[in-house]
């Protein structure tokens, strides 16, 4: 079952990138989307990416630290990056300060919209989730280092040599 919570979140990851994208061109260019020749590699840098979170937290022995770098590192820093690919990807005239706040804002309603589905599995009965309510928090402060980590690295590219 975790398997298929993770394939369908890579999958989702690959959608975020398209509505990132035409999100973005309609908010900050006003006009549709047009992704260049870029795509292609950053798709697939998404599913190898998605497909190494995935690996790395099957490695570690510690769910609980599992379950942290899987937010920190998967929730937060991967959705930021996939955000970045598909600002560069569509070239994107939106500013590094525009891009911190609608992508931090973006990322974190991501995250919070997948602990939502999370605990909806755990409603249902068909996935554990979560021990406990404090696993949500934890998991919510993992996604945001992740972003914060990932704004701070990723953002200096933004604007002119996105273009």
């Amino acid at each position: 079952m975790e398997e298929m919570y993770f394939f369908a979140l890579m999958i989702s990851l690959l959608f975020v990138y398209f509505i990132i994208g035409a999100l973005y061109s309609f908010f900050f260019d006003k006009k549709p989307p047009v992704f260049h020749s870029g795509t292609a590699r950053s798709l697939t840098v998404i599913v190898l990416c998605a497909l190494g979170v995935y690996l790395l937290t099957r490695v570690i022995a510690d769910p609980w630290l599992s379950n942290r770098i899987q937010h920190a590192i998967g929730g937060g820093f991967f959705t930021t990056l996939v955000c970045f690919l598909a600002v560069r990807d569509t070239r994107s005239s939106i500013g590094r300060f525009q891009f911190f706040i609608m992508t931090a804002l973006v990322v974190t309603s991501l995250g919070v919209l997948n602990e939502l589905a999370e605990f909806f599995l755990h409603m249902q009965g068909r996935m554990i989730m979560s021990p406990d309510i404090l696993d949500t928090w934890f998991d919510l402060a993992s996604n945001t280092v992740g972003i914060v980590a990932a704004l701070a690295i990723l953002t200096p590219f933004v604007g002119k040599r996105s273009r």
